[in-house]
């Protein structure tokens, strides 16, 4: 192999390592973007949760104040 083309190797790997380097670091950024957007799904998901839960006990709710007014309107009815 000649000094040349040892040269233009040497000249590769350093290009090469260099382009590493750069994916790493893009590499990085991406890993942070995508541990901030876990982070967001996972508080939309908690609020989610929380907003369901409320819905619920608001429909138990409903559905006690029903019961009382059935218990009302059979009471009437009676009369």
């Amino acid at each position: 192999m000649s000094n040349k083309e040892k040269e233009a190797l040497i000249a590769k790997i350093e290009s090469l390592g260099k382009e590493l380097e750069e994916a790493d670091k893009t590499n990085d950024i991406l890993q942070l973007e995508n541990d901030d957007l876990r982070t967001e799904v996972m508080k939309a998901d908690q609020r989610t949760f929380l907003i369901i839960e409320e819905i619920g006990e608001k429909v138990n709710r409903l559905l006690e104040i029903e019961s009382k007014v059935d218990k009302i309107l059979e009471a009437i009815n009676k009369k």
